[in-house]
């Protein structure tokens, strides 16, 4: 995993996520930000502003619905991860398929999922889906909606522990070190760089 931003002339850097070496760890990463942009909703940094807030929520919102896909969407894409093709998961290759869940633990995660895909993505009964408010820009994001992430949390929460209750752990963000703000900003070599604004 690399977090070292990657200069350029001028000033500009790239910067990626945690590096993934098994699909389990690209579910078991949206889980982890989901409580990471959660705890941030609920306890905002000192000097935070409503701004942050605000990321915070559609950080949440986009790890909401990528697992609401993950546990309770019925027709997923042929590169999608879905509960419904546990082996993708719980896989040779990763040497986890000694791990699998039981048929019954799969059926409650299908089954929670696809109660929460209806109430929150399922367009065939409501307009106000999480997608609808993240998209590109539409008339719909003008429509007022108010969401409840504690509600959000305690429903999805059951499904999230019976899942990771038969996998390694894996918390790259809520278990990550503090940021070096020096080193990430790129040192002394640009310690009178100014930051520029659009």
């Amino acid at each position: 995993m690399s977090t070292t931003p990657m200069r350029r002339p001028g000033g500009n850097w790239s910067i990626s996520r945690i590096d993934k070496a098994e699909h389990y760890e690209t579910v078991l990463y949206e889980i982890d930000m989901l409580r990471y942009s959660y705890s941030r909703i609920l306890r905002p940094p000192d000097e935070a502003r409503y701004g942050d807030v605000w990321v915070c929520l559609e950080s949440f919102l986009v790890h909401y619905r990528n697992l609401l896909g993950f546990f309770g969407k019925s027709n997923s894409g042929g590169t999608d991860l879905t509960i419904e093709q546990p082996e993708m998961i719980w896989s040779a290759n990763a040497a986890l398929d000694g791990r699998m869940p039981p048929q019954q633990d799969l059926k409650k995660m299908r089954s929670i999922g696809r109660t929460l895909w209806e109430k929150y993505e399922d367009r065939t009964k409501r307009d106000d889906t999480i997608s609808r408010y993240l998209q590109h820009c539409t008339t719909y994001r003008t429509s007022p909606k108010e969401w409840f992430p504690v509600e959000m949390m305690t429903e999805i929460s059951g499904v999230i522990a019976l899942f990771e209750q038969h996998l390694p752990r894996f918390r790259p963000g809520t278990e990550s070190r503090r940021l070096d703000r020096e080193h990430f900003l790129g040192g002394a070599s640009i310690s009178t760089h100014t930051a520029s604004s659009l």
